[in-house]
């Protein structure tokens, strides 16, 4: 994906520690990238840039 693309409070498949999971974008990052929030762990995860993100989850699953 495209930095400008991205958009705050969407739901992304990222990869997170080698494995594909489900992150919802909370805010933008003071440091650069996104602060997000692991739906399968509830853990905050930082996502430093697009490339990480592979595309929209889909919204009914």
């Amino acid at each position: 994906m495209k930095k400008a693309d991205v958009t705050i409070g969407s739901t992304y498949i990222v990869k997170v520690s080698g494995k594909l999971t489900k992150v919802r974008i909370t805010r933008p990052s003071p440091y650069g990238g996104w602060d997000g929030l692991n739906l399968a762990t509830h853990r905050e995860v930082r996502i430093r840039s697009a490339a990480r993100l592979r595309y929209p989850a889909r919204q009914d699953g």
